[in-house]
């Protein structure tokens, strides 16, 4: 692992431009176990290798495992960023792989309940991650808590992870259900993960689609499906990155089609405002 130096402190990479913002990508669910964190982490590395400044954030407050995913063992967390023990330089991580981490806590209850003074550290930090990076990616909680909420909220674009079976695609129903009541919410993007035969993707979005139009008002993007693959589903945690240690397995080229179609839509808004503006005016909201 390895951290930006300068002047014998570490520091943030160096500021694109003045009033750059990156494009903020919010990795959700309405469920766990989806496949959500694993495709966040892989969508981290394929970016960076596609030449994106590519920062992964761990927002699945106090159950994160982005960290054991990409294989890496960080000092500092983003317990140690909110609790105010750690600046945001000190707990910003260079990956083997590429990108930044900014790892979540896992186990750590504090994190469950976060209040609004912790909430508005985040949005300071966030909205300095998008100062000097292309790509800020948010690997968000599962649910429908409003800490994670208001992370999904103030992104730019969200990608919703879900699965075929019933369970899953109703919760994701009810996750896009309220983005869609938000006004000036991020755009909508599906992912179907772990399908059991080519085109069981398309087909579930098309009814999940159809409900989002009549029901909700709201219209979602279709990014592409994942297949099932028990060689993936019984990896250890701790181990490389899928797209790194095997990139022409069927997941992995799968998951860089996925990439290369969210990729269309890194775009900040002609009218937006900084993340900090935006978590902040979310935060008020709740």
């Amino acid at each position: 692992m390895q951290r930006w130096f300068g002047r014998g402190e570490e520091q943030l990479p160096p500021a694109l431009a003045r009033g750059h913002q990156a494009t903020v990508v919010a990795f959700a669910s309405g469920k766990g176990g989806t496949g959500k964190s694993f495709l966040a982490v892989n969508a981290a590395l394929a970016l960076h290798q596609r030449g994106h400044r590519t920062v992964l954030v761990d927002c699945d407050f106090g159950l994160a495992n982005a960290h054991l995913l990409l294989g890496v063992t960080p000092p500092y967390s983003l317990h140690h960023l909110l609790e105010g023990s750690k600046s945001l330089a000190e707990v910003l991580l260079r990956t083997p792989y590429g990108p930044g981490l900014i790892a979540g806590g896992s186990g750590i209850v504090e994190l469950a309940e976060l209040g609004a003074r912790q909430m508005r550290v985040l949005a300071k930090a966030l909205d300095r991650l998008a100062g000097c990076h292309d790509v800020v990616l948010l690997d968000c909680g599962a649910g429908l808590a409003p800490q994670s909420l208001i992370t999904v909220l103030s992104a730019h674009q969200v990608v919703v992870v879900t699965n075929p079976e019933i369970a899953a695609l109703t919760d994701a129903y009810a996750l896009i259900k309220c983005i869609a009541r938000q006004p000036l919410g991020p755009a909508i993007h599906l992912v179907v993960n772990r399908v059991g035969e080519p085109g069981l993707g398309r087909r579930t979005f098309a009814r999940l689609e159809e409900v989002s139009r009549r029901f909700a008002a709201c219209q979602i993007h279709y990014l592409g499906e994942v297949p099932e693959d028990p060689t993936v589903t019984h990896r250890r945690l701790g181990q490389p990155p899928l797209l790194h240690v095997s990139p022409v397995c069927s997941t992995s080229v799968a998951m860089m089609d996925v990439i290369r179609e969210l990729e269309r839509h890194l775009v900040v808004p002609a009218v937006s405002t900084g993340m900090e503006a935006r978590m902040t005016a979310q935060i008020r909201r709740w």
